[in-house]
């Protein structure tokens, strides 16, 4: 059982809080790799300061995570865009899928699509049904 802390004189004293943890920081994000520059910059030896062909080289290399981070981000937006567009057309169509844990195909009408919560992943509503996009093996008129 955790004992209250007091003083000699029996009154209560108060503890006081620990302090909070440090800030984790991704090296491998732009955040990261700004604070890890900043840090060199700050304690280099100020009779040898670092060259600038380094800090130039340092910071394209930062502007190619930038613009690469970029890119992924438009990538996958366009993934998803193309999802949803292949999805769409399959509204109203006739499809066959096989639901997992049977071996009977199931026929139905698309109704609708959904996509999940994360983005990452779309499914087609068959009768009333959530249906994932990979067991469908027919597509009908």
């Amino acid at each position: 059982m955790p004992t209250i802390p007091t003083s000699s004189s029996g009154a209560y004293t108060p503890i006081s809080p620990l302090p909070a943890p440090a800030e984790q920081t991704d090296l491998f994000s732009s955040d990261g790799f700004l604070k890890i520059l900043a840090s060199q910059i700050k304690s280099q030896n100020p009779l040898e300061p670092m060259k600038d062909t380094e800090f130039i080289a340092q910071m394209a290399q930062f502007s190619q995570l930038e613009q690469i981070t970029s890119v992924a981000k438009d990538m996958k937006a366009l993934a998803m865009s193309s999802q949803l567009s292949q999805g769409a057309s399959l509204i109203g169509k006739s499809v066959t899928y096989t639901p997992q844990g049977t071996d009977t195909p199931v026929t139905g009408t698309v109704q609708a699509l959904s996509v999940t919560g994360d983005g990452r992943g779309m499914s087609l509503v068959v009768d009333g049904v959530s249906v994932d996009v990979a067991l469908i093996t027919k597509v009908g008129a």
